[in-house]
């Protein structure tokens, strides 16, 4: 089951940085793309205190929910949202959220820049 689109409330920029290839010369190629006016849900983060491999401890990071076929992955950038989220983050992990028989939704952790 997709979240229903009348909890998709919020509107997001997306920028998808590139993947770092170069050209023949060995010039970086600038394919970076950046996606407005995407419908999205932004949510707090919920939770206590989760440990990282290093041992360190964080609070959750806040997030966000995408439709599925939302091209977004780690070190991207989200940007433009609603009052309280209206800076830029950048993705720290994206997780695919499956519903009973299809994909639901594409959840991205946000860390403020």
């Amino acid at each position: 089951m997709a979240v229903p689109k009348s909890l998709m409330i919020h509107t997001c920029t997306v920028t998808h940085h590139g993947t770092g290839r170069v050209d023949e010369y060995g010039i970086p190629i600038d394919d970076t793309t950046t996606t407005t006016g995407i419908t999205c849900r932004f949510v707090a983060p919920k939770g206590g205190i989760r440990v990282l491999e290093s041992g360190e401890h964080v609070t959750a990071l806040p997030g966000v929910l995408l439709p599925t076929g939302t091209v977004i992955a780690e070190g991207d950038t989200v940007s433009a949202g609603p009052a309280g989220f209206d800076k830029a983050y950048r993705v720290q992990a994206v997780e695919v959220v499956y519903g009973p028989t299809k994909i639901s939704h594409i959840k991205a952790e946000l860390e403020a820049t």
